[in-house]
């Protein structure tokens, strides 16, 4: 898995001064599914892209707390 990040961030390294985390999300899963969470993986994507001098655009949607109120009880 760090051998597929690292990959994509020299990628995006060579055209552009940052990673989105939405991109990187989106690219990683495509080639595999690993068993760890979606913001781990953000960590991941953003501390190698960190070391390598690109800017990280935390873009990626996650649910609201509010998403997890049940029905019925939002005000």
């Amino acid at each position: 898995m760090s051998i597929l990040i690292e990959q994509y961030v020299e990628a995006r390294k060579k055209r552009y001064d940052y990673v989105s985390t939405e991109q990187a999300y989106r690219a990683i899963r495509q080639v595999l599914k690993p068993a760890i969470p979606d913001r781990e993986l953000d960590d991941m994507v953003a501390s190698l892209a960190v070391k390598n001098g690109l800017a990280v655009v935390f873009d990626r949607q996650t649910k609201s707390s509010a998403d997890h109120v049940p029905r019925g009880t939002r005000p």
